[in-house]
């Protein structure tokens, strides 16, 4: 029997599902605004023909998303 997966903040069960954009997703360590993306790490790229998407678990109490990149 599989158990449900926990949310890390509230130990809520998440919903399992699916993130995508048709746009990269980058991340920074920085809350800076920015122009451009440039130089910034890509955590999934941006879509050649069809928006790929990834498999996600997604807490709706706290807002929280979490998803393995690459």
């Amino acid at each position: 029997m599989n158990e449900a997966v926990r949310c890390p903040e509230c130990s809520n069960e998440v919903k399992q599902g699916y993130i995508f954009s048709p746009r990269r997703i980058c991340w920074s360590e920085s809350a800076d605004s920015i122009l451009s993306d440039f130089g910034n790490e890509v955590l999934i790229s941006d879509p050649l023909f069809k928006v790929k998407k990834t498999p996600a678990l997604r807490c709706e109490e706290c807002n929280i998303v979490i998803f393995k990149y690459k």
